[in-house]
């Protein structure tokens, strides 16, 4: 980590008239070195540390840092061994990569905007003479007066191709923003189930704040933030939220989780959001990063206030209500004298839309399905994803077969009318579980395992297919 200590000015050598704002350059240093830290853990845990290129007004190289992690991964044991100088990286480059990277890293350096994309996959040669496939990526940060200042870069072992095209630009980016906006940021390990600190600022939760332990059992460490500092409205529907069941489920498809809710301190109520991120490691497994901050700041009116409870009750990837709230509402339909119709819906074959064109087309599909169902549903249905590419639907007012025949073929048709572009031409499928319930049905999770058991018979069909249950 780069030594910030020089540029804390010394108080006791200031006159009267500067030690007040020689305290407020001390707090932001202070805030800015707990950044830092968080940020530095993170990257240890993905197997990186980052490295920095600095420039003068002129856009000229005056200084080096390589990582030592970067270092040993190429069998160089110190900054003798593998000097702080661009030369050095530029000599570890398989001749037949260094024209395409250097291009590439010299466009990413000359871009006036700090814009221009550097994230490249090469061949570097380490000490032994041995080749290793290294993904670096970077970006540029600049000076008031837009000329480069600083390349802050990062590079992965990826010989054994683990990590996708162009995830790590942007995992880079949101690490960052989550380090520097959430005051407290945890490694949760879920197969271990310990959540381990990375930044602690501000509330500590009771009996979690021993400064020589860093590690703890996530579900305890959970059910008392809950219990002492969550809203007494919302402390079900997050302790189901932050279940580690639940963290698993919502990053299996996505990289990132997140929800809103309501906090109580000494008396008031605050809004607060949390953030589970899921982050690929040089030895191509997971962990998963959490943040909590305080979002009191963006809600500013009862109008705000209204959005964000609404927001609270939303699938943040599609709009559609999310499975808590969804599973709520559906239940009190229930209760109700009401009929209707319930379907549960997953889209076929789903992994492989993430492996053969990115997860980001992925999400444009889930997006797909979550808006034609409400466009084929229409006012007054209640539309829920229940997680991953699952989603759920009720629609009152329903009494036979071919009326609910009606509302899913409508749904076919509009997801086969507007193609998705990045697919190439390829459709997706959905398999669908559908059950009618009269006013006697007041057992929600009876009527939802019937219905999630059609699903299974209709994957059985290639194609949209559809399955009533008995």
């Amino acid at each position: 980590m780069r030594d910030i200590s020089r540029l804390r000015p010394d108080i006791e050598k200031c006159s009267e008239g500067h030690k007040s704002l020689v305290l407020e350059i001390n707090r932001l240093l202070d805030i800015y070195q707990k950044e830092m830290e968080a940020i530095e853990a993170v990257y240890d845990i993905m197997g990186a540390k980052p490295w920095y290129i600095d420039f003068d007004d002129r856009g000229n190289i005056i200084r080096c840092e390589w990582s030592d992690n970067y270092r040993k991964k190429l069998g160089f044991e110190d900054e003798n061994d593998f000097p702080n100088t661009i030369d050095s990286w530029i000599g570890i480059i398989v001749e037949e990569d260094k024209e395409m990277v250097l291009e590439k890293f010299w466009a990413a350096i000359k871009d006036p905007t700090g814009q221009t994309r550097f994230d490249v996959r090469y061949r570097g040669r380490k000490k032994d003479g041995s080749i290793k496939y290294f993904r670096t990526a970077g970006v540029v940060r600049l000076h008031d007066n837009k000329s480069s200042n600083s390349f802050i870069g990062l590079s992965y072992d990826d010989t054994l191709n683990h990590r996708s095209l162009s995830g790590l630009k942007e995992q880079y980016e949101i690490v960052e923003a989550l380090s520097r906006d959430y005051l407290n940021v945890f490694m949760v390990d879920i197969h271990g189930k310990t959540a381990t600190i990375l930044k602690l600022d501000g509330y500590v939760t009771e009996g979690f704040g021993d400064k020589q332990k860093k590690s703890y059992p996530y579900e305890p460490f959970a059910t008392q933030y809950i219990k002492d500092r969550v809203y007494e409205e919302d402390r079900d529907a997050l302790t189901k939220a932050m279940s580690l069941e639940k963290v698993k489920e919502m990053l299996t498809d996505n990289s990132e989780y997140v929800m809103s809710y309501r906090a109580v301190d000494k008396g008031e109520i605050h809004y607060y959001q949390f953030t589970y991120l899921k982050l690929e490691t040089d030895e191509g497994d997971e962990k998963v990063i959490a943040g909590f901050k305080n979002i009191d700041g963006i809600v500013e009116s009862a109008k705000e206030r209204a959005l964000l409870k609404e927001l609270s009750e939303r699938d943040s990837m599609t709009g559609v209500l999310n499975r808590g709230f969804g599973e709520k509402t559906a239940t009190q339909v229930l209760l109700g004298e009401n009929k209707g119709m319930f379907c549960i819906l997953d889209i076929d074959d789903f992994k492989s839309v993430n492996d053969t064109y990115g997860h980001n087309t992925g999400d444009k599909v889930i997006k797909k399905v979550a808006a034609s169902l409400e466009e084929a549903f229409g006012e007054g249905s209640i539309v829920f994803r229940l997680g991953g590419d699952e989603f759920a639907v009720l629609k009152k007012d329903v009494s036979t077969k071919e009326e609910a025949e009606g509302y899913i073929n409508k749904f076919f048709e509009i997801t086969q009318e507007h193609t998705i572009e990045d697919l190439k031409g390829a459709r997706f499928f959905t398999s669908v579980g559908i059950g009618l319930f009269g006013k006697e049905d007041k057992d929600f999770e009876k009527l939802y395992k019937k219905v999630d058991s059609c699903v299974y018979v209709s994957k059985k069909t290639k194609g949209n297919t559809y399955t009533f249950s008995e």
